[in-house]
């Protein structure tokens, strides 16, 4: 990487060698850290101040955590910078606050998912497919555990209705999973293609979910179309978080399989690793934290220490 030129310009040759060695770069935090380094004209070695300054920037409160975020999000470059500019200044995240955790995802109920494809199904649109595609869509993430960016990326050629298989393509960790469906998720995959076929000529290598020009559905507009259903549906976040996500559609599938393997007494720890490929996850641990500090899973674990109590104590007894 030559660090001659912008700061801009080695983000940009950094993002581009980690996406060649698999990763999945975004990198948008960071370029904004780039850019506001070049307005300052800044040159040589990254200092301590120059990025204590640009993490406080916009940050209304002392305890937001938005400055630890920014300084989180720029470490690894600044890591990987110091091979070229060795008084670069690695810095303790922490410095301007404590790091958070991952926040506690909202667990959907049964009634709150079956409420939120209903109002979607209730849509409308000109074509009037607005309203079924956008309730087939969250019914898919939630029973699929699919993430939005995934299910929105599907084409129809990655949806294979006769033998009830999803294949999802190079996502978040560069993998390609083929996934089970239910025989209830295939029939609404059934009655989505029914209905925008007739509106809409197939494309085999086309996408699966479309809009209503006939064109995919994007991310921005699916997030304010949820945005407004949640807001009609006057739900109440059980996480960390002020609102209910679409990502936690994805957490409650995690959560309400791990209880069905309880329920039937499936040996917990096969199924995890089960699950953390359905999940497409790079570590099986990343499986695990989808399921901790969830109030249903923590009742599970209560039960089971308390049997392994009792078991102990009947073995002593004996």
């Amino acid at each position: 990487m030559s660090t001659s030129g912008t700061l801009a310009r080695a983000v940009g040759e950094y993002l581009d060698e980690r996406r060649r060695l698999g990763f999945q770069m975004h990198g948008s935090e960071l370029r904004r850290f780039a850019r506001y380094a070049d307005e300052q004209k800044h040159e040589g070695p990254i200092t301590a101040q120059l990025q204590i300054t640009w993490a406080r920037m916009h940050v209304r409160k002392t305890t937001d955590g938005t400055g630890t975020r920014r300084l989180q999000s720029i470490r690894p470059f600044v890591v990987y910078y110091r091979q070229y500019e060795p008084a670069s200044v690695v810095l303790d995240p922490t410095v301007l606050g404590p790091v958070r955790g991952r926040p506690t995802p909202h667990i959907y109920t049964g009634g709150e998912l079956a409420d939120l494809v209903d109002a979607a199904a209730a849509l409308e649109g000109s074509d009037g497919l607005r309203g079924l595609a956008h309730a087939t869509l969250f019914g898919l993430i939630a029973t699929a555990g699919l993430r939005l960016s995934e299910a929105i990326n599907l084409t129809n050629a990655d949806v294979d209705l006769a033998t009830c298989q999803l294949t999802v393509r190079m996502t978040k960790f560069r993998k390609t999973r083929r996934l089970p469906l239910q025989s209830s998720t295939v029939a609404a995959l059934a009655a989505w293609c029914q209905q925008r076929d007739r509106t809409w000529a197939r494309d085999p290598e086309g996408p699966f979910f479309l809009g209503q020009r006939g064109t995919a559905l994007k991310r921005r507009n699916v997030e304010w179309i949820f945005e407004g259903l949640r807001r009609s549906l006057c739900w109440k976040s059980r996480g960390s978080l002020p609102q209910p996500r679409i990502h936690d559609l994805r957490h409650t599938f995690a959560v309400h399989r791990v209880q069905l393997w309880h329920e039937q007494q499936a040996p917990i720890e096969q199924a995890m690793f089960w699950l953390c490929t359905y999940l497409g996850h790079s570590k099986i641990s990343d499986t695990y934290w989808y399921l901790t500090a969830v109030p249903e899973l923590m009742a599970i674990a209560g039960r089971r220490f308390e049997q392994y109590v009792g078991d102990t104590r009947t073995v002593g007894d004996a």
